[in-house]
């Protein structure tokens, strides 16, 4: 027996979450005629299946996915914001969100040229979408404009969807300048349609949590996108269960003793239309709709069976609809929590505080976390440099001269206390070693304090000149107390 496509059309509360999602999309024309019962069932969930659960691994796909996790999700959003703000605010309120600290002697104008490289692209405030979108997408590309007077005038921001990068087999950069051999290549999303290509140095790819043989990086949401997909169907089909069955519905018993099935039938139908019509005005009645709320009135009176008085059958009964999935949340709970741990962040951080079994879980919560914030910091600063980098090149100073470093906020108060603890203990254990003669001040200042040998000469510099200062200059005479 051969099936139309229309009858192909599914039913039930599978169909209805689909089509309540889909809308138009589902269901979607079968490729084939089902000729049996078990075809027709095993194509509709086949392809239902596909539709919710087929997960892409194609990038532009992937994009499309995050963006609508982001926009649908409460805890995708949640915690891109914890993530970018924790990686680039103080705790302490500090208007900047990172800082240059320049090492040993730099010249006042390199200093000026950066400062005003970096208030020109206006980095600092940028830096809060660069990681917010570097995690939400797993790429990022920013294009440095350089003006006429040979200076990084501002920081163009590149959507990830139209950037292609192209390498050669040892994973270099193509240095060509056509077609399909750019480094950099912009097209119109989704076609051929070219843009525009870019030398290497003109794009900066920052790429978040990029396996080795990959030439982009991979969303922070990228393994959320399956338990997205079931929990997205769950819900909808959780929340047509509370809005079908919301309500108690009522069941009607009536007594049909005696009649014919054709009798019965009329009677039932004239005993629905006197229940459900009532009048509108006069002389014209109109249907209403039944409630809970409502009373019910039904006579009932008694028959005679075989001689004995019995109560007569018809009576009314509420069938209480609801189910399992009104109060049992586990399996939504179960991928929710799936999702936080591919975000990264602590359930604490989100405000679930039930999920906290011990302070220990969470004080290792807390560094974990800490580490993956440090990881956003240093893609950061990998921009940070390359623009600075860029800057110095561009007016014939050598960057390789210029000694800096990029300071982050502290992601973690607990980091910053077990440092102080250490150092003081390193601090008690080197005045014993230095009076044993073991260690002197300059291994104490680069072993244990982190400083580099720039720093200690400075530090050194300045011991000795407050000692000079301290200690009775030539000529002074010094009276003894007796």
């Amino acid at each position: 027996m051969n099936v139309n496509n229309a009858d192909l059309r599914p039913t039930g509360l599978r169909a209805r979450v689909a089509r309540f999602i889909l809308g138009k999309e589902w269901p979607p024309v079968p490729t084939q005629v089902a000729t049996t019962t078990a075809g027709v069932t095993d194509t509709t969930w086949e392809e239902f299946k596909n539709l919710f659960f087929k997960v892409s691994q194609e990038r532009l796909d992937v994009y499309d996915d995050v963006e609508e996790m982001e926009n649908s999700i409460d805890e995708v959003a949640t915690a891109l914001d914890i993530l970018a703000d924790e990686a680039v605010n103080s705790e302490r309120g500090s208007q900047e969100s990172f800082r240059i600290v320049y090492e040993g002697a730099v010249p006042s104008d390199v200093q000026n040229l950066i400062g005003d490289a970096l208030e020109r692209t206006r980095l600092k405030e940028k830096v809060y979408a660069i990681a917010r979108d570097l995690l939400l997408y797993g790429d990022e590309f920013l294009q440095p404009v350089v003006d006429g007077a040979l200076r990084v005038a501002r920081v163009m921001y590149m959507p990830p969807r139209s950037m292609v990068r192209n390498e050669d087999l040892q994973g270099l950069l193509l240095p060509g300048e056509e077609q399909g051999q750019w480094a950099f290549e912009q097209y119109v999303p989704r076609t051929n349609r070219f843009i525009a290509g870019f030398y290497p140095w003109q794009i900066d790819h920052l790429r978040w949590n990029r396996r080795g043989s990959d030439k982009y990086g991979r969303s922070i949401c990228w393994t959320a996108r399956m338990s997205w997909r079931k929990l997205r169907a769950m819900e909808e089909a959780l929340s047509i269960n509370w809005l079908t069955r919301a309500f108690a519905r009522l069941l009607f018993i009536i007594d049909v003793t005696g009649m014919s099935d054709k009798e019965a039938g009329l009677y039932i139908k004239r005993f629905k239309n006197d229940l459900t019509m009532q009048k509108i005005a006069s002389g014209v009645i109109g249907p209403e709709a039944m409630s809970v709320v409502k009373d019910i009135f039904i006579g009932k009176g008694y028959q005679d069976f075989a001689g004995k008085i019995e109560p007569g059958l018809t009576d009314v009964k509420v069938l209480d609809t609801s189910s399992t999935g009104f109060w049992n949340l586990g399996p939504i709970e179960y991928y929710r929590g799936k999702i936080l741990t591919s975000m990264r962040v602590p359930k604490a951080y989100m405000g679930l505080e039930r999920d906290i079994n011990a302070k220990a879980t969470l004080v290792q919560q807390d560094r974990r976390f800490a580490r993956t914030v440090k990881r956003v910091q240093s893609l950061l600063s990998e921009h940070i440099s390359h623009t600075m980098t860029l800057a110095l090149i561009l007016q014939g100073f050598t960057p390789t001269e210029v000694k800096y470093s990029i300071e982050w906020p502290n992601p973690s108060r607990l980091d910053i206390a077990e440092e102080a603890a250490t150092l003081h203990a390193f601090a008690r254990a080197d005045e014993t070693l230095q009076k044993m003669g073991i260690v002197d001040p300059e291994y104490i200042a680069l072993q244990h304090v982190g400083m580099t040998p720039t720093q200690w000469n400075a530090v050194k510099d300045r011991i000795i000149e407050q000692a000079s200062r301290a200690a009775p200059g030539e000529g002074e005479e010094i009276v003894e107390e007796e």
